[in-house]
């Protein structure tokens, strides 16, 4: 009975491993495969070659065309696409699938919104104009979690993901509102220059901060950490109306920063007025023609006076007497103790 049991359960274990074998070796490559090479949208996209986003909609156009490594927004005065948005919808389009096929029907694109009248027509072509991908993104779907979407030539309508936000945005949502942007780590210097005053800090080998204009003293680390980690990556909020620097008062700055790297580069942050109406500051890559507003909180990050960036100064706390140390007790004249009470005699 123990051996027919033994047997059994051996015989359960070998074909346990051949279900595993096969559904993590050959089946599993060949699910891939066809995932790969079937389900793909575009099967033959190559992001990389990519030079023109066309995305129009039926109350806007907006035209994305490379120039150099920058995308530029066709149509304005040089304005730079954001790379991470565009970046996003080129790897959206590389992973579109055709798994979930909601109609076939012609006669229901227009309810599906799939159509040039309805949808959100996007083109992309390389640098010979040929297109790479061409297709119409409709309604949102009724779990509202996902689109509807059709491929230019084709009656397929596909539930995809929710991807309307990442190709339908006007020019503002578009921009790149990078001002400044370097690696915190390899800062050498900081100069902070305010109408007051002209502040120096300067890293030593070991890391740490000192302050060498206009007094030589310790810095506090974890504040200049704070202030770099905020200029590294400084997004700015909005965007002002022109390039206009005397309006903005951005050609005598109330804060000027710069940020001197161990290559020698320098990166310079001008902060003009303040918004009144938005509670924002106009700002200025000095290397860059656009003019940000950023927040309250940025700037007061880095509108630092010297004493907000000296290193507070210990102060040696006065000895405690030890509690347990013995208390001499006074010293009682033996002599008067002895002698004898005349009042008693």
């Amino acid at each position: 009975m123990k051996v027919k049991t033994t047997v059994i359960l051996f015989g359960v274990f070998v074909i346990l491993l051949l279900f595993v074998y096969l559904f993590e070796g050959p089946l599993s490559e060949k699910r891939q495969k066809k995932t790969t090479e079937v389900s793909l949208l575009f099967p033959d996209f190559e992001k990389a070659s990519a030079t023109t986003i066309e995305v129009k909609s039926p109350t806007k156009s907006i035209v994305l065309d490379t120039k150099g490594d920058a995308w530029l927004i066709s149509g304005t005065d040089d304005f730079t696409a954001d790379p991470q948005l565009v970046d996003n919808a080129l790897d959206t389009i590389a992973g579109l699938l055709r798994d979930t096929i909601a109609s076939k029907n012609p006669d229901k694109q227009d309810i599906f919104e799939v159509t040039p009248a309805k949808g959100v027509e996007v083109k992309v072509s390389d640098e010979q104009q040929n297109m790479l991908a061409h297709f119409y993104i409709g309604k949102t779907a009724s779990d509202f979690f996902s689109s509807y979407l059709r491929k230019e030539g084709s009656d397929e309508v596909l539930q995809v993901g929710s991807i309307t936000a990442t190709f339908d945005k006007d020019i503002k949502a578009w921009r790149d509102k990078t001002v400044l942007t370097f690696s915190p780590d390899t800062v050498t210097q900081l100069l902070l220059k305010t109408t007051t005053e002209e502040i120096v800090l300067e890293r030593d080998e070991e890391g740490k901060w000192m302050i060498t204009q206009p007094v030589k003293a310790p810095a506090k680390n974890e504040m200049l950490t704070n202030i770099l980690r905020t200029l590294s990556s400084l997004k700015a909020l909005d965007f002002a109306k022109d390039y206009d620097s005397t309006t903005y008062e951005l050609d005598a700055p109330q804060i000027t920063v710069t940020v001197i790297l161990k290559d020698q580069e320098e990166k310079r942050l001008l902060i003009g007025k303040m918004d009144e109406e938005k509670s924002q500051y106009y700002a200025k890559n000095q290397a860059k023609k656009t003019i940000f507003l950023i927040g309250k909180f940025q700037f007061d990050t880095v509108n630092k006076t010297v004493e907000d960036l000296k290193e507070e100064e210990k102060k040696e706390e006065p000895a405690q007497a030890d509690e347990k140390s013995e208390v001499t007790p006074p010293q009682v004249d033996r002599a008067q103790t002895d002698k004898p009470d005349e009042a008693q005699e």
